[in-house]
Order: structure tokens, then C-alpha cells, then sequence
């Protein structure tokens, strides 16, 4: 018997019972999750429409078929806690890289300042945003969106750009495949969670195809029911969820993934999850890592170091930053995420100057300058032939760049060799003079500032890729010159552990010890 027949069998022994009880003079009334109305009526007859095949009577089922692209258009009413990559990204479906290329011609377009600022019940006007089959994305300017953009003829108006994705769209079917693989190892599955879920009483028998409904384990062994097309009517739901209470209907698709892995995540039954998480490791050099859930999966996940991080972005973390985070107790999952390329376009060299004695820094950032320098040379104040008077000054490091003569040479306190070094000066040398207490910081100003390379010593994010889910601080001095060796360096007297190093690595830097 199918499911139809069933629903319809229980719909007419209901409305018997009650017109029996309204003959004896007592009245009842249905349970409102379990009355049908029209509509439902209507429902069910498109998800199962009998036909005849050789004088029997079977029944079709119709799936719905998806287009191709989907137009998401409207104008949107802020909620609290909402921001404009919050609304892309949970309403709209897209990727952070995605909402943050469109973020611009949004807040243009509503005279937005701010996108973290909105006022609860404004009401902000979402450009058309299609996505192709192909896994690209456009935003139609010029359109708003509290306008038809399809005038009649079907058409989109010529005014458009196009961004090209390069990550791989999933189909629905391998996005639960995914899903599933990663779920069975975030929460261990039971054979009879395996099965079709079936409810059996005196009155129904009810029974879900698994492979249009799959199932996820709970944490109290009850099973989560995936309906993302949302075909599961409200009266069936009712059924399942009255009978069975360790059943949770999830009715969201795997295409908006953040969306899906929250609901998914808010059923499975956890000791707490919590979303938009980020953590810190270190100081200077400090790592930063945002996760888009932490589950706790019990009381004791904390103590025993059996946190859970999900996220449901398009880009996966580097290998080394999933190692890092596994040693302190943290399991990464991306069911969704696909390896990228962990390069920059413009390579630059990150040299690490360990020495704390003042000539070695010196030395190590001449070096980092491809600056070749001379140590202890004398040079002259007074040449010999003038007036029989021959004076050289020790200069701790020579050099020469750009048509340009440097000496480095370090202040006792003596008056008489400060003057000696300002004569110098008036002989066309660049003196450079430090003092005992000159850190690598002071060292640096004084030698950057005397060859006229900018550079300021500040605490500096020297990734590129914003949306990559994690971030790596460092302070030195960030240099970029012509005359530099591949036209920019970073100077830094910060230790690296290995971490950070494999970060720096994987995006493209190379690190050179001093």
C-alpha cells in the first residue's frame, strides 16, 4: 500500500469516528497537526499521481526538477545579529570569497557605510545573484531588486558582470556523500540507523526511502532525517515526530551549506555547538584560525581534548594548520572544502634575524639588503698630502649603494669621536650611529632610514587570501623597493615555531635564518 493510500485511509477513518461521535451528541476536535486542508490535498496528489498500466493502477513519483541557475531577488529585512556577509552567505548561498566580492556594489547600491552596522528592520535591496552550472556566480548592477528584472521577454539586461569560481560546485548527491562520510566519524552511526526508518502501528504503517531521505546518527542514538527537497508533507511529519521523538526532520539542502551544517549540527543532540568560532595561537608571531562551528560533543569533550571544529567553506585549510589543531584537540572536518593552491603572486623572502649582538644584526641585515659591507676599515678625514696631516677614523662596517658611501660605527660617549664622525658627514659619507642599547628595531630605523628605504616597524598580516579561514600576524619592518631583491623583503627578529613556518611556506614565502 503506498504512502498516499495510507494518509487517505487514516484522513476517512478520522472523519468517521467524528461524525459517529457527533450521532451520539458528543463532539471532538482533531489535533491540528493531523487535519488536512486543500492544499496539503493538493500536495500529495502531485507527489503521487496515479496512472494505469496494463489495467493496474500504480503511482509515479515526480521529483523536481532544478534549473540549471537560480535567481535569488528581493529586499531583505535586517534581524538582530545580522550583517551584510552574514546574509550573503546564510541567505543567498554563497561562499565568503563570493559575498566579498559582491560586498561593494551592495553597500553602493543601499548607502550602506558600514556592514557590520545595521539597524534591526531595515530593509536593504539584494541585486539578482545567479550561479551558473558551470559553478560561476553574477550580480546584475543596475537592477534593483525590489524590481521584475525579467521585463516580459525573459531577458536580464546587458548591464552584468561575471565572477568566475574556480571551486567545483557539488551536486546534492555528492554533497550528502560527503556530508555522511565525515558525519559517521563525528558521531559513530548504529546498524538500525542504517535502515529505512519505518513507524508501525494499528492505525499506519509508515516508511521512508532512505535514499530520498537519508539518515544521520544522533547522539542519543535517535537518527536525523535529511528532507532537503522539503517533500515530506507537514501531516507525515507530524506522524514521525508524535510516534518517535528521538526523529529529527532536517529541511535543509546541502547547497547552502553553512545553513545545512547548522541545522544539521543544532540536531544531532551535541553538549553545545557554537558558531563563528575563532582562537588564537601565540603572541608575535600570532595564529589565527576561524572555524564556522566548535562542538562540544559531551561535558568532558574539553578535558578530554575531543572538540570538533566543522566548516563548511569551499577552501580547505592547510594540511599543516589540521595537523597543528589535532595535537591540541581539536578535529577538523570540511566535508565541502576542496584543496587549493597556497601560493602568492608576488613571492617574498622573510628574513629571521636570531642574533641579539649588535654587529651580527648589522651584518645579518646588510645582508638581507644584498648590501656587500667591509669590516673595521679605516677612512680617511685628512688624505696625506694635505698640509702633511693624515687622519683615518675606524668605521665598524663600509658599504656602498647607489652611488652612495655608508659607515657604521658604534658611540662610546667620547666627544671627541662624534665630532669625528660629523666630519665624516661633511666628507659625503652616510653615517650611521648606534648606541649600546639599539635593538634589531633601533638598528634597523637607523640603517633603513640612512639609505632612504621605507619601511616602518609594525605588526603586520601578510597573507593575502582574506577569506582562507585563518590569518598570521608578525611584527618588522615590511620593505618594498626597486632595489630590493625581488622587489619587496620582511624583516623580523621574531622566532617561528614550525607552524608558522609551514603556514609562511604554503603561501608562497621563503624564510631565510640570519
Amino acid at each position: 500500500m503506498t504512502m498516499f493510500v495510507k494518509i487517505r485511509n487514516l484522513f476517512f477513518t478520522a472523519v468517521c469516528t467524528s461524525m459517529l461521535l457527533g450521532v451520539t451528541g458528543a463532539y471532538a476536535v482533531m489535533d491540528s497537526r493531523f487535519e488536512l486542508d486543500p492544499q496539503t490535498l493538493e500536495g500529495l496528489k502531485k507527489i503521487a499521481k496515479p496512472h494505469h498500466v496494463g489495467g493496474k493502477r500504480s503511482y509515479r513519483t515526480h521529483t523536481k526538477q532544478s534549473s540549471s541557475t537560480s535567481d535569488k531577488v528581493g529586499v531583505y529585512i535586517v534581524k538582530p545579529g545580522d550583517h551584510l556577509f552574514k546574509i550573503l552567505m546564510r541567505d543567498y548561498g554563497l561562499s565568503n570569497k563570493e559575498a566579498e566580492s559582491f560586498i561593494e556594489e551592495i553597500k553602493i547600491e543601499n548607502n550602506i557605510y558600514d556592514i557590520k552596522w545595521l539597524k534591526v528592520g531595515q530593509k536593504i535591496n539584494i541585486p539578482p545573484v545567479r550561479r551558473g552550472s558551470d559553478g560561476s556566480i553574477e550580480l546584475f548592477k543596475g537592477v534593483r531588486a525590489d524590481k521584475i528584472h525579467n521585463s516580459g521577454s525573459g531577458t536580464i539586461p546587458e548591464q552584468s558582470f561575471k565572477l568566475e569560481s574556480s571551486i567545483k560546485v557539488l551536486s546534492e548527491q555528492e554533497a550528502i556523500t560527503r556530508v555522511k562520510d565525515v558525519w559517521a566519524r563525528i558521531v559513530p552511526s548504529k546498524n538500525e540507523q542504517q535502515k529505512p526508518l519505518t513507524l508501525q502501528t494499528s492505525a499506519f504503517s509508515l516508511t521512508l526511502d532512505p535514499e530520498r531521505y537519508p539518515s544521520f546518527a544522533r547522539m542519543d542514538g535517535g537518527r536525523i532525517v535529511l528532507d532537503q527537497n522539503g517533500t515530506i508533507p507537514p501531516l507525515v511529519k507530524s506522524l514521525i515526530e508524535d510516534k518517535d521523538a528521538s526523529v529529527k526532520i532536517v529541511g535543509e539542502a546541502p547547497s547552502g551549506s553553512k545553513r545545512f551544517m547548522a541545522s544539521l549540527l543544532a540536531a544531532a543532540g551535541f553538549y553545545s555547538v557554537e558558531e563563528n568560532f575563532s582562537m588564537e595561537f601565540g603572541v608575535d608571531p600570532k595564529l589565527t584560525v576561524q572555524a564556522d562551528f566548535k562542538v562540544e560533543k559531551t561535558a568532558e569533550s574539553l578535558i578530554k581534548q575531543d572538540v570538533v571544529l566543522v566548516n563548511s567553506g569551499r577552501t580547505s585549510l592547510p594540511a599543516s594548520i589540521s595537523e597543528f589543531l589535532k595535537k591540541d584537540g581539536f578535529s577538523l572536518y570540511e566535508p565541502f572544502a576542496s584543496v587549493k593552491a597556497f601560493a602568492q603572486s608576488d613571492s617574498r623572502t622573510i628574513y629571521y634575524i636570531s642574533s641579539k649582538k649588535q654587529h651580527e644584526m648589522i651584518d645579518s641585515i646588510l645582508l638581507a639588503l644584498s648590501v656587500a659591507s667591509e669590516k673595521d676599515r679605516r677612512v680617511d678625514v685628512f688624505a696625506a698630502d694635505n698640509n702633511g696631516i693624515s687622519l683615518a677614523v675606524k668605521a665598524e662596517r663600509y658599504f656602498e649603494s647607489g652611488g652612495q658611501r655608508y659607515v657604521v660605527t658604534s658611540f662610546d660617549g667620547n666627544p671627541i669621536n662624534y665630532t669625528l664622525f660629523r666630519i665624516l658627514e661633511t666628507k659625503g659619507y652616510n653615517v650611521v650611529i648606534l648606541e649600546a642599547q639599539d635593538d634589531f628595531r633601533k638598528i634597523s630605523e637607523k640603517i633603513l632610514t640612512r639609505m632612504k628605504i621605507k619601511g616602518v616597524f609594525a605588526n603586520y598580516d601578510l597573507l593575502q587570501d582574506k577569506s582562507a579561514g585563518y590569518s598570521l600576524q608578525i611584527s618588522g619592518f615590511k620593505l618594498d623597493n626597486a632595489l630590493l631583491p625581488g622587489g619587496g623583503i620582511f624583516l623580523t627578529d621574531r622566532a617561528m615555531d614550525r607552524i608558522i613556518r609551514d603556514v609562511f611556506t604554503e603561501n608562497g614565502f621563503n624564510i631565510d635564518n640570519r
